[in-house]
């Protein structure tokens, strides 16, 4: 039996456990972002980071007014997300195709030179897999923030759709971290850092579910958003280092 459950006791630290976010979002861009400052960084960055930063901040503020039961100010925020999220989206976008485009014409040049050690084609392989992990996770964002819109007036469902988008902050901060901090780009032959990412958010959903089934509460939200992210990560790991692959990021990004 499902029981009836007062969204506004559900998670009430939750506010606060978000915030972690924050220390790991500056470990995460220090070396990419913070420490570039000086220089010339393009535009298409510092609005990504900008909307991101405002995009994280809202998702603290909303989880810590349901602990201190403020539901109109945050139903005003939640409004205002309709707006933020589309932009971070297309922000997302648009860094995306800086990037492969940065990345394209460097390994242009390295050829040029005799110093790629790759062709053209295995290179634009390569690149292609690098981007898979982005649009991963643009994807769980636009899918887990569009389910809690839809599920908005059931607050039980929207908040676990929620925080299954929240949830996607943990992969880019984790692994800029472990690549640009410790310099580690695999775990092991076959395992690139990105798992460590995926196993937190996986784990993070397991308990979560199992909350759910222990308190008797609907399984839905947590189990699908386990689902969806597994099948992600499969696909990631399994699908997307090959000429394929290649052929829809270049069409996509180009």
């Amino acid at each position: 039996m499902i029981i009836k459950e007062n969204v506004y006791r559900l998670y009430p630290n939750l506010g606060y456990w978000l915030m972690l976010f924050i220390p790991l979002t500056f470990s995460g861009f220090y070396f990419t972002y913070f420490s570039q400052l000086r220089l010339p960084l393009p535009s298409v960055m510092h609005m990504h980071f900008i909307l991101m930063g405002l995009w994280m901040a809202t998702v603290i503020a909303q989880a810590l007014l349901i602990r201190f039961n403020k539901p109109q100010l945050h139903k005003k925020i939640g409004r205002l997300s309709y707006i933020l999220v589309p932009l971070v989206v297309l922000s997302t976008w648009a860094m995306m195709r800086y990037s492969f485009a940065a990345q394209t014409e460097a390994l242009t040049g390295d050829i040029s030179l005799g110093i790629a050690g790759v062709t053209l084609e295995q290179g634009r392989v390569e690149i292609a897999s690098f981007m898979s992990i982005a649009f991963v996770y643009l994807f769980w964002l636009v899918l887990f923030f569009g389910l809690a819109v839809w599920f908005r007036k059931n607050s039980s469902i929207h908040a676990r759709f929620m925080i299954a988008a929240a949830l996607t902050f943990i992969g880019p901060t984790i692994d800029r971290t472990l690549i640009f901090g410790f310099d580690l780009y695999n775990l092991g032959p076959g395992l690139p850092i990105e798992v460590v990412g995926f196993a937190l958010i996986n784990l993070i959903l397991i308990f979560l579910l199992f909350k759910d089934i222990k308190g008797g509460k609907s399984l839905m939200p947590y189990s699908f958003a386990l689902g969806i992210y597994i099948l992600f990560q499969f696909l990631h790991l399994t699908m997307t280092h090959n000429s394929v692959w290649e052929s829809i990021v270049r069409t996509l990004l180009s």
